[in-house]
């Protein structure tokens, strides 16, 4: 079973096999689509493509493409390559999103947040700000002292087990 796959603008076309995510697919035939992806963990957003062609052969968008598309980017068929998924035999089409409209792709949580913080008043924003190293100096002092003590932890069962070890041959 397989699948010709052609990107556009540039051009690019061959065949994958049915099963193959579409950010695979553009890394096999070498088509510029995905290059700045971080390969699926849905923190990033850049390689939205708009299926032209072939809709109904991909895989349905799960929770991170539901998360970073909005429905009405969804109806106009904008997928994450690095998510969407053949899953049918035929032809898919697929044109890259220009960079300019990836930000307006991107309608996670973090948008949100920044969106949010950059409305702020700046007496609102400093204050926001040291909460936030302060908690990011909490969470490092507890790290910076929790792994001493998860070494001397170790070190000391690995002393009591040898003990009981050398116990059990001197009986």
């Amino acid at each position: 079973m397989s699948v010709t796959i052609t990107f556009e603008p540039s051009g690019v076309s061959g065949m994958v096999a049915t099963g193959t995510y579409l950010i695979d697919a553009a890394k096999r035939l070498g088509a510029p689509v995905g290059t700045g992806c971080m390969r699926g963990k849905g923190h990033c957003a850049t390689c939205v493509v708009k299926v032209i062609a072939g809709n109904d052969l991909l895989s349905p968008p799960g929770s991170i493409e539901l998360t970073f598309l909005s429905p009405d980017q969804l109806d106009q068929s904008l997928r994450l390559v690095c998510h969407a998924k053949l899953v049918g035999d035929g032809e898919v089409t697929l044109r890259a999103v220009r960079q300019e409209a990836r930000a307006s792709t991107a309608a996670g949580p973090d948008v949100d947040l920044k969106q949010q913080f950059g409305n702020l008043p700046l007496e609102k924003k400093i204050s926001t700000l040291l909460q936030l190293e302060a908690i990011t100096a909490s969470e490092a002092f507890n790290a910076a002292i929790d792994r001493p003590l998860a070494f001397g932890a170790k070190t000391f069962d690995r002393f009591t087990n040898r003990a009981k070890a050398s116990d059990k041959y001197k009986r």
